[in-house]
């Protein structure tokens, strides 16, 4: 029934050029200021375009429908999944993953916001416009952590639709003000190839990598984001002794 469901609403999806209800994900990377006056113009830019590089060819299958569009400016990025059904779930998740994964890759600490709800993503016009673009800006603004935090106008979203293969938790997240439960997906519960694997070990690598270029609060997020890592796998009954990834 499910996938009945979700064939005729693909049927019915709208144009681009149409508002309609869509998932969004808002992100940006975390101490790109300090990288900008730290950094030369020349090196900052090639890591940027590695970044492009990389996550742009994770992104090639999930665009080949075409209900999968993004634009970055900077280290801001924004993903718009052309519905809310599972299908359109499934993409935004795995691109979201793909993200997470290319980013902590090259040493950049990520963290975003999915939301829902009516937006305009029109590219003849450069218009992306909505309230869900707002909701998902203002909760990124509180997290502190590398992840991907779920807004309430799409928690009903991922409760209908999270599962092995797109894993989402509702465990405890860090925000400015200390800890609070919110839906946010498990990105190091699924490989690089986008199967369900523990990758911990590999993550916690990147993680290493960032954590020597940074002192002081900066490491506040990488103590967070590994201690989250490790609730996720608690709550899908994994462990890193289940996975055969290994660092890089």
């Amino acid at each position: 029934m499910k996938k009945r469901i979700d064939a005729i609403t693909t049927a019915r999806k709208p144009g681009w050029n149409k508002d309609a209800p869509r998932l969004i994900l808002y992100a940006d990377f975390m101490g790109f200021k300090n990288r900008v006056f730290s950094s030369s113009h020349n090196d900052l830019k090639a890591l940027l375009v590695r970044f492009n590089k990389g996550w742009h060819n994770k992104l090639k299958p999930l665009q080949l429908g075409g209900d999968l569009k993004f634009v970055q400016f900077s280290d801001s990025i924004l993903v718009v999944a052309n519905g809310t059904n599972n299908k359109m779930f499934n993409l935004i998740s795995k691109a979201s993953i793909c993200m997470m994964h290319e980013a902590l890759k090259i040493g950049f600490g990520i963290k975003g916001v999915l939301a829902q709800g009516l937006f305009s993503f029109d590219e003849e016009m450069r218009l992306y416009f909505g309230r869900p673009l707002v909701d998902a800006y203002l909760l990124h603004e509180e997290i502190k952590y590398y992840g991907i935090v779920v807004h309430h106008s799409a928690e009903n979203t991922v409760k209908n639709n999270s599962s092995q293969s797109n894993p989402y938790s509702k465990k405890d997240v860090y925000i400015d003000k200390g800890k609070v439960a919110h839906y946010h997906l498990c990105w190091n519960l699924i490989d690089e190839s986008l199967s369900p694997k523990v990758i911990t070990p590999l993550c916690n690598a990147w993680l290493d990598a960032i954590e020597e270029t940074v002192s002081g609060a900066p490491r506040q997020y990488i103590d967070k984001t590994r201690e989250i890592m490790k609730s996720d796998e608690d709550v899908f009954g994994v462990s890193d002794d289940d996975s055969s990834g290994e660092a890089e």
